[in-house]
């Protein structure tokens, strides 16, 4: 088993969402459910360019005191992707994926580099990025250069990679 210094993207976004303040109100400043999805869905374009990022979804209710979280979704190539959105102080957010994020060539990549065989076909599922639970076994087949074969791919909380060839 070898553990790669290779990490998965992790996508986390600060996300600091500004309001102007209006209407002589005590200056509270509240985001509504749409914005906060609208900003998800740009940083995840942002931070996984050339990917296909669709609709973000999040609870009604956003939390109300600093600290509360609230679960969203992004769908990101049809995978859907979660995040975890917490209100900080002064009226902002910060969304941080629950898991790691990683891009399927990016896995590839990482098999390649362990057989020491760049010309290798690998081959890690049908999806275009994942978000696998710690310690999840993510198969992949390996042709060329000889018998096919599987390697297995774990990506640990902290998003590094780590291949076993089988």
């Amino acid at each position: 088993m070898t553990g790669l210094g290779r990490r998965a993207r992790a996508v986390a976004l600060g996300m600091v969402l500004a309001a102007g303040c209006g209407g002589g109100g005590e200056g509270r400043v509240a985001f509504t459910q749409v914005e906060v999805q609208a900003y998800l869905e740009r940083e995840v374009s942002r931070t996984l360019p050339g990917l296909a990022v669709g609709a973000a979804s999040c609870s009604a209710e956003l939390p109300e005191q600093v600290g509360g979280t609230v679960g969203c979704v992004v769908t990101v190539e049809r995978v859907a992707l979660q995040y975890d959105v917490q209100r900080l102080v002064g009226g902002r957010f910060e969304a941080r994926p629950q898991r790691p994020i990683v891009v399927v060539r990016d896995l590839a990549t990482a098999v390649r580099s362990k057989l020491g065989d760049p010309a290798a076909s690998v081959r890690c599922g049908d999806a275009v990025v994942v978000q696998p639970a710690p310690g999840e076994a993510l198969a992949c087949q390996i042709t060329g250069g000889g018998p096919a074969r599987a390697a297995t791919v774990r990506v640990g909380p902290d998003g590094a990679l780590t291949v076993t060839d089988t």
